[in-house]
């Protein structure tokens, strides 16, 4: 059995949904469950359009990229294309192994196996939640409370296209010094999405001149006596809710 680890941070909310403090997981990070209902279509589409546009059409593997990025690779002699569904890097994240052909087909059978015990949605849901933001940061939600102070929800289509670039290689995107690598990286898939017509014209143009503004924001850290009371008491649950109103509290 492949069973994915639910450690995630724990998070203690108000009783409107507002974050008042959060926890490090058990590994030491920033991990976050981003629940699809706090996915906008517009993020979902994104992340489906540049990591797997047949995420829910195939088992888990893509046969027809996988014969297509072998051929690739072999004639060139080197690794020049992947083939990896949003499954198999999900199986890539929870366990992780040096790319090699042997893992490569580990990861193949650890993808099958998700899709038989989980939903796509569920799938897609733990994918979100893993992804790489640098150090310590890791999933979605995460990112966009740290580097944009705000709920995936809330973000904007160039700030959405931002953090679906970063997980390709956080340490070049963010810590290179050079923002324009990363704006010049996030404008091409703007670019790519326009020429498919993904979203509305004058809003790809936009995107495209908006500004990155990442910014390194701090995770709430609120009420830290009662958190920590109830981070003791229910360790488990990724999620706490309290009957504490927000603004009053503040």
């Amino acid at each position: 059995p492949f069973n994915p680890p639910s450690d995630y941070s724990q998070v203690i909310t108000a009783r409107d949904g507002t974050i008042l403090h959060v926890f490090l997981n058990r590994q030491d990070k920033w991990r976050i469950k981003a629940e699809l209902d706090e996915i906008s279509p517009e993020l979902k589409t994104t992340i489906l359009r540049k990591e797997d546009r047949f995420f829910y059409l195939h088992f888990g593997i893509n046969p027809v990229a996988i014969c297509r990025a072998l051929i690739q690779n072999v004639v060139s002699g080197e690794r020049i294309s992947g083939a990896s569904t949003v499954t198999m890097q999900l199986a890539r994240l929870i366990d992780p192994k040096p790319r090699t052909y042997r893992n490569k087909v580990t990861e193949m059978f650890r993808a099958v196996q998700l899709e038989w015990h989980f939903s796509k949605n569920e799938i897609l849901q733990m994918y979100l939640s893993h992804l790489p933001y640098g150090g310590n940061i890791e999933g979605v939600k995460t990112a966009s409370l740290i580097y944009y102070d705000q709920p995936p929800r809330s973000l904007s289509l160039a700030q959405i296209v931002t953090l679906s670039v970063i997980p390709n290689n956080p340490a070049a995107f963010l810590y290179a010094g050079d923002d324009w690598v990363l704006r010049n990286a996030r404008n091409h898939w703007l670019d790519l999405f326009d020429r498919k017509g993904l979203f509305n014209a004058q809003l790809i143009r936009d995107a495209k001149e908006e500004s990155l503004g990442l910014e390194r924001h701090s995770i709430p850290r609120e009420i830290p006596h009662l958190a920590c009371r109830l981070h003791t008491e229910n360790p488990g649950p990724a999620t706490l809710r309290t009957w504490i109103d927000s603004e009053l509290q503040s």
